[in-house]
Formats: C-alpha cells, structure tokens, sequence
C-alpha cells in the first residue's frame, strides 16, 4: 500500500517542476507587456535619431545613372544655361559672367580649378571662353584657338600628363589622373573627375558628396535659389564689376505637341532610358520651349551625350522638322 502513494507524491513532484520549467522558458521568450512597450518605443527613439530630413528645394528633378562609372563624376552644361552637378541636381543660371565651373577645395594645394564665361551669339546662349588651372599651367580656350601659358599651341599638344586634342565636334583637355574636360566650341561642356576628389569640389558643379540638393542649395541653414548659388561661383577679373543676372518669375512652360516626352522617351532614346533618367532633361527641355525655339534640340543632344558617356548606344533621334541641323 505505502509503495502506490509514494509512486502518486513522485508523479506530483514530476509534475511541477515541468510546470516551472515551462514557466521559465515562456518567461524568456516572450517578454511582458510593459517590457514589449518598452523595447518598441527605443527602437523608435533610436530610428529618430538616426534619421536627416531634408526639405525641398526647388530644382528640377534629380537624374541619376544605372552606370556606376558615370554617377557621380561627370558634371556637364549645354543649351539654354542648363547645368548638371556632380550629384546629378539640374538647374538653370543665366549668368554671363566668369564663373568657377569646378574646383579642388578644401586642400592646402588646389590640383585644379576650370572657369567658363557664356555669353550669346543673337539670342543663342554660348559659352565663349574657357579657363583650366592644373599643374603649374594655365589653359585658355575661346574662338578656336587655344593658350598655354600664354601661347598659342598647336594640336594635339602633349606635356607631363597634359593632352589638349582637337576633333571636329570637340576640344578635349585630359589631365591624367585627375580629370578630363570636353567643349564642343559652342554652348555645351563636359567634366568627368577622378573618384578621389568627392567630397571635395566647389563651383557650379557642385561639391561632389553624392547627395543631390544637400549643401550646394544650402547657406547658413537657408535654401539657395538656382540664381542665388550661381551668383556666388561668380570670379571678376581684377578690373572687372559683372553685373549679375536679374531675377525672373519662372514661366509657365508647358510642352503643347508633347515633343519633349515623344522624343526623350522615344524608341531612338529606348535603351539610354534604362542608363539616365530622362526626368530631369524633359522638364529642362520644357523649360526651352518658353525662351529659346532652338534650345530643346541642345537638351535632346545633351541626353544623347549622357547615354553615350553612360555606355549606350542612342540611335538617330532627329526628324525632318525636327533639329536636322544638329548633330546626334
């Protein structure tokens, strides 16, 4: 008899300890109501922490590249005063003075500094003079010919990791390893910098942070207009009081006849479209329509441009009434 009630106290004992045991585990898995609360309220404090926001700022949309190579490296400027910085912001300034395009900042020792004046040829935006500082040498390009140091140089010239070539649609300067630079004579440019010069640069190009809007449009924790930032890249020369471009009202452009969106988004633009996002040049090429009857065609050989440094192949784009004097 004893032998069955010891078994029934055994059981017993088996019992609760595995409704401890149970107990403990629940207890370490799930967390209690007040300790869940608390636990979901510092990670929330830590998210805001570890969140930047940034406001807007008025500058047309930012383009970007699927391109690694090209993000981030080519700053370019062409047709009606349009420019594209470092960090893929496009923006129009007006200005005909001498401005700083882009420059090394923030070094004891500037590596280089490019300057453009734009001016106009009857009602057409051209930029007519080009300065390059790099190396001990001064480069000034205007009208065709080209200075070093002071001296006219015939092309190709080569000196010291120095190449300034001539073809028939551009003068190209290359600065090895630093940066090479394109002008097509008329209205449009291009400058690609080494990598290690990102965060770095000042001038219209911006600083080359990888962060569109942040810093370029920014002074003393207010927003810059387009205008407002250019006017600060301005350089006179020592005798020189450039007058600054006045302020407009932005017109209400709109693209009618759709040419705008039916060319950049066209078949002939098909493949550059999955390279540069053809937002930004759209609403720049509306913007043409406003002010320059010619200009769209300049935004159309700039994206055009852009998909060819990006690595695509754009087909022939131009019509019959549509820019067939522009090359592609």
């Amino acid at each position: 008899m004893g032998a069955p009630n010891g078994c029934l106290v055994l059981a017993w004992v088996l019992a609760a300890l595995l409704l401890v045991q149970e107990t403990d585990t629940q207890s370490s898995v799930e967390p209690s109501q007040p300790s869940r609360q608390a636990a979901e309220h510092s990670r929330r404090v830590d998210v805001a922490w570890s969140m930047t926001v940034i406001p807007p700022i008025t500058v047309l949309p930012t383009m970007s590249s699927w391109n690694p190579a090209h993000n981030g490296r080519v700053c370019s400027t062409w047709g009606d005063f349009h420019y594209k910085t470092f960090d893929g912001d496009v923006f129009r300034f007006p200005g005909l003075c001498n401005y700083v395009l882009s420059a090394h900042c923030g070094a004891a020792y500037e590596d280089f500094n490019v300057q453009l004046r734009r001016g106009l040829a009857g009602s057409r935006p051209t930029i007519t003079h080009v300065v390059l500082k790099t190396q001990g040498l001064v480069l000034e390009a205007s009208n065709g010919s080209v200075l070093i140091n002071g001296r006219r140089e015939e092309l190709p010239y080569s000196r010291a990791g120095l190449l300034v070539e001539q073809s028939s649609v551009y003068i190209k300067v290359t600065v090895r390893p630093l940066l090479t630079f394109m002008w097509n004579g008329e209205d449009s440019a291009l400058l690609e910098l080494d990598p290690k010069y990102a965060n770095q640069t000042c001038g219209l190009c911006g600083d080359f942070n990888g962060l569109p809007a942040v810093n370029e449009f920014y002074s003393h924790n207010a927003r810059l207009t387009p205008l407002q930032f250019g006017n600060l890249q301005k350089l006179d020369g020592p005798t020189e009081q450039c007058q600054d471009p006045p302020s407009s009202l932005a017109g209400n452009c709109t693209d009618v006849e759709g040419v705008c969106r039916r060319t950049l988004l066209g078949p002939a633009f098909a493949e550059c479209n999955k390279l540069v996002d053809p937002t930004a040049y759209v609403a720049a090429c509306t913007q043409d329509l406003c002010r320059c009857p010619t200009c769209p065609c300049a935004t159309f050989v700039e994206y055009s441009r852009q998909c060819a440094h990006a690595g695509g192949q754009p087909q022939d784009w131009r019509g019959p009434d549509l820019c067939r004097e522009w090359l592609p």
